[in-house]
């Protein structure tokens, strides 16, 4: 019985850390694409959640900002895998409208806790970075985590 759990709790987290590392370089990717710019810029943002603009004075905080953004990757697909692996098996069996709309999930946390640190008090961001904070989150993110861990599931 003992053994099952520990399978089944390393299963879920295998599944977390190879998703979230999937989808954090497609997230990465497709940022760098969408906002014309490089990874280092893109590293160097996350980063600044923590250290503020002294992330954009040296391209040496794009290290911390990349551990950050796979740390974070690596949480929000655990959360999924351990979901789909137990109480909410449908997210394995529907892995692409889970998958999106687990997107939308992971973009309003991330609103909440980053974008307000960059951009102050809440408010309506302009269309042209919620619509691509939106197809990151759900295209670039919440999908391939969806499908990964189905498949993880079925194996």
């Amino acid at each position: 019985m003992q053994a099952t759990i520990d399978r089944a709790r390393a299963n879920v987290w295998a599944a977390g850390i190879v998703a979230g590392v999937i989808a954090g370089a497609l997230i990465d990717t497709f940022l760098v694409i969408a906002n014309h710019a490089t990874y280092i810029q893109i590293w160097q943002f996350v980063a600044s959640a923590i250290v503020g603009d002294a992330a954009f004075a040296s391209p040496s905080y794009a290290i911390l900002g990349f551990v950050m953004h796979f740390a974070i990757s690596i949480v929000w697909a655990s959360i999924y895998a351990w979901a789909a692996f137990g109480p909410m098996p449908v997210l394995a069996r529907a892995p692409v409208i889970s998958g999106l709309l687990y997107g939308v999930v992971v973009m309003l946390g991330m609103t909440v806790l980053l974008m307000i640190k960059h951009v102050g008090p809440p408010g309506v961001p302009d269309p042209g970075t919620l619509l691509k904070s939106l197809v990151a989150h759900t295209v670039f993110f919440g999908l391939p985590v969806g499908l990964y861990v189905s498949r993880a599931a079925r194996s």
